[in-house]
């Protein structure tokens, strides 16, 4: 499936609702997998069609096919549930040897018959030439006739495929509280799918790639669905799962199983406030517009997702909230360490630096050798009489927590997940462009030492 494909563009003016979103409606039984089948005559070889006496899921596949493999465990166990009127057939590849089928029919526990299209007569009426494939065929008084198919079949094809075959209760096979995956959402809510794909979501998992972090269990489990609860299986990099994919907000089977789970409730499960910059769901809302794409031509869809993979997108949740800037010497009554040890190191000589350049009034130039008066919308390029970059410039503005001194209102940047907030504070201004040799790693040991003293033993 290509959500992409699937989306119509619209040109006008785009109207917002309360939540920030475009209008638009959710798919509720209207997804093309609720249509009537129109089934189609076929005439099958002699053996294949002789082991057909029932609605039968005809299987394609090559024992040494890496995509068959990974979805024939799915597939077992689905064959291994209770279908009164579901039989099971397994038809591989013309290659495929006897002792090769019997030991992948071993391996995988497979409990239905299996074949051999030794003459290619199977893939050649079904016009297939991959695998796997999933066909449906059923005999209708003396013909056979094919009702739907997979192809290639993928896992969680065969939830969609319980939804097409029983259209007057489509979820009814849904069991409670277990993740489908979000291809099987995408079915039928393809504007949500489109626009879920334009957000960071979306490369929550890749990400981790970048930062070696992959093979971590404790920061794997916000940057995937249902890790440790039948989603996210540690090691599975292609996983339908890899990524904060619809069931991360909506919870197992969205709404479909029963269980509603409002999506406001999961949010803060990964957006804490260690990780986060002072998230709420309000901030966060509108940037998960489930209607956007339908706003958007192909080729801006395709701009966002180039610039998604190459962490060029904009980050708005990464912005500090709006506030006044004190100073630092405001911070030194509460932590005069720290602005001792800060007064020593590079930062305080930031502006001094730059105005010894030639550019060194250049507002740009600026924005990284100082520190602003205030931040968020109220921020009009003035800047502080501190020295360089300050306290604020990396734990956000401090007057309400000067008034008010909690963790609430200002960012401490801990040690657990550097990558979901230092990384972004500091290559704001550590760019490749203007700092090609600075090193996360580097400076994040050399700031331990200096602002820890109990770490420089």
């Amino acid at each position: 499936m290509c959500w992409a494909q699937s989306t119509s563009f619209s040109q006008e003016a785009p109207e917002l609702d309360e939540r920030g979103w475009h209008i638009g409606k959710p798919a509720i039984g209207t997804g093309p997998l609720l249509e009537p089948l129109k089934p189609v005559k076929v005439t099958l070889p002699a053996a294949i069609a002789k082991a057909i006496n029932q609605r039968t899921l005809v299987f394609y596949f090559s024992p040494s096919c890496p995509h068959c493999t990974a979805v024939m465990p799915s597939l077992v166990r689905f064959s291994n549930q209770d279908h009164s009127n579901l039989a099971f057939l397994g038809v591989a590849t013309s290659k495929t040897t006897p002792e090769a089928l019997q030991e992948y029919r071993e391996k995988y526990a497979v409990n239905f018959p299996m074949l051999i299209d030794s003459d290619r007569a199977f893939a050649t009426v079904m016009g297939l030439r991959s695998t796997p494939a999933g066909i449906v065929v059923e005999p209708q008084g003396d013909d056979l006739a094919v009702l739907t198919g997979f192809v290639p079949w993928f896992k969680g094809a065969e939830h969609l495929l319980q939804i097409q075959m029983n259209p007057s209760a489509p979820f009814s096979s849904f069991e409670a509280n277990k993740y489908i995956g979000q291809t099987v959402c995408a079915a039928c809510h393809r504007s949500e799918a489109d626009s879920g794909s334009l957000t960071h979501h979306t490369i929550a998992y890749s990400t981790l790639y970048l930062q070696e972090k992959a093979d971590e269990a404790e920061c794997v489990r916000c940057h995937v669905t249902g890790m440790d609860e039948g989603g996210f299986e540690m090691g599975d990099h292609l996983s339908d799962f890899a990524g904060v994919t619809c069931e991360a907000c909506h919870s197992p089977g969205g709404p479909h199983d029963g269980q509603s789970v409002a999506p406001k409730d999961t949010c803060i499960a990964c957006h804490d406030a260690e990780h986060s910059i002072a998230f709420s769901y309000e901030k966060g809302l509108p940037f998960l517009d489930h209607f956007k794409a339908e706003h958007m031509t192909e080729t801006e869809i395709k701009a966002r997702w180039a610039a998604l993979q190459s962490g060029e997108a904009e980050r708005p949740l990464l912005a500090f909230p709006t506030g006044s800037s004190v100073g630092a010497e405001s911070c030194m009554g509460c932590h005069p360490q720290e602005h001792a040890r800060w007064k020593t190191g590079p930062h305080t000589r930031a502006s001094a630096t730059l105005a010894a350049h030639p550019d060194g009034k250049d507002p740009d130039c600026q924005r990284c050798h100082s520190t602003p008066a205030a931040f968020g919308m109220s921020e009009n390029n003035a800047r502080l009489n501190d020295p360089g970059v300050s306290c604020e410039s990396c734990h956000g503005p401090a007057k309400k927590h000067i008034a008010s001194p909690t963790k609430q209102n200002i960012i401490g940047l801990g040690e657990s997940c550097p990558e979901c907030i230092i990384e972004e504070v500091c290559t704001s201004c550590h760019t490749p462009e203007w700092d090609a040799n600075w090193s996360l790693d580097v400076r994040l040991g050399t700031l331990r030492n200096l602002y820890n003293p109990q770490e420089e033993e």
